[in-house]
């Protein structure tokens, strides 16, 4: 299998895992009775952390460094701000609690992919002629 293919598969089993911690932070923020999307955005932390630290060692095999979490934590302000607005629109037709993050994780993993791989990946340097 191709190494994108099974990066892919790996950042998927990696996103399924961050979006369960997101999910019960937001959800049991909200059974609390903080504000939606005060919660949404607790879980969303929750959700980054956890992210970039299981694409850093299991998905990409690199080492978590400053660089890389300022370049995920840039990639990730974009991706929160996709997904606020995919959150807004759910909220805005009516749609149950629980059925709101995942509509909006589908919409927006492709672009979260690429922009990690592109932030975490080891690139080869090509040698200077």
């Amino acid at each position: 299998m191709k190494q994108g293919k099974i990066e892919f598969i790996k950042f998927s089993i990696v996103g399924a895992i961050s979006f369960i911690f997101h999910n019960i932070v937001y959800l049991l923020l909200i059974e609390f009775g903080i504000n939606d999307t005060i919660a949404y955005s607790a879980g969303y932390c929750t959700w980054a952390v956890s992210n970039f630290l299981l694409s850093s060692y299991y998905t990409f095999h690199t080492q978590p460094t400053l660089k890389r979490a300022l370049g995920f934590a840039a990639s990730a302000t974009i991706y929160y701000l996709i997904q606020l607005v995919g959150f807004s629109i759910c909220q805005w037709i009516g749609l149950p609690d629980i059925v709101i993050t995942p509509i909006v994780y589908t919409f927006a993993f492709p672009f979260n992919f690429v922009m990690v791989r592109l932030v975490l990946k080891e690139r080869k340097k090509e040698p200077s002629i």
